[in-house]
């Protein structure tokens, strides 16, 4: 056996010249929802948040409804093969949660009358708030090079879009899956546009979305020790 000192300094040379390279990889992230590829999915009302009684606030002017509907057949069309099928006018069987779930025959003769396999339905929320207000920041004189202090008026806009997505078997009746996706954004203007903000929202959101229905890969660092 050798030495202790003598393996030190045989390993100090190694040590010093060991080292770390960073390997990005691309990792697969299977879909919630454990479905063929080719499956008939239709997109049923949602249950809009605050029981779209906002007739004061900005988030009203958006048909929140009709845009979420049409954006979620299109990423779906887009990104699967899943086949988008059409959903009659149909009122849903209650304004909360429970009452989608507790209600299976609803989405048994849904599913009969447009030959789906699974029902997409849940609850949305969409917030809009103008705020303005004052912040102090430092001023430089060009005149002089001093520093002063000042307030200045700062006007934003944010935007929260939140949702619970649940889908339900056409068979059965019974709830397959629920997520919640929430999404925050905010801008440096006062009325920055209420549709220009929900697409920044829903742009955020993707790629969770869509991992519903289809996998899908996420970057993940590793680090390799060379010698």
């Amino acid at each position: 056996m050798k030495p202790l000192p003598l393996m030190l300094a045989l390993l100090i040379p190694l040590a010093a010249n060991a080292g770390v390279t960073e390997v990005k990889l691309k990792l697969p992230v299977k879909a919630k929802l454990a479905l063929a590829g080719d499956e008939k999915i239709g997109i049923a009302p949602f249950i809009i948040g605050g029981g779209g009684e906002r007739k004061n606030d900005r988030a009203s002017k958006v048909d929140i409804q009709s845009e979420f509907q049409r954006y979620l057949k299109k990423q779906l069309t887009k990104s699967t093969k899943l086949n988008v099928v059409t959903v009659p006018a149909t009122r849903l069987p209650g304004t909360d949660m429970k009452a989608l779930e507790a209600n299976r025959d609803y989405w048994k003769e849904l599913g009969a009358k447009t030959g789906a396999d699974y029902l997409v339905s849940g609850i949305i929320d969409f917030d809009i708030n103008d705020k303005s207000g004052y912040r102090t920041e430092e001023y430089t004189s060009p005149a002089d090079g001093r520093t002063f202090y000042r307030q200045v008026l700062v006007e934003s806009t944010g935007f929260v879009f939140d949702i619970a997505i649940v889908v339900f078997s056409a068979d059965t009746g019974e709830k397959v899956l629920e997520d919640n996706f929430r999404d925050f954004k905010e801008f440096d203007q006062r009325n920055y546009d209420e549709l220009l903000g929900l697409f920044e929202n829903l742009r955020s959101l993707e790629a969770q979305v869509v991992g519903l229905f289809i996998p899908q890969e996420t970057s993940a660092s590793r680090y390799v020790f060379t010698y």
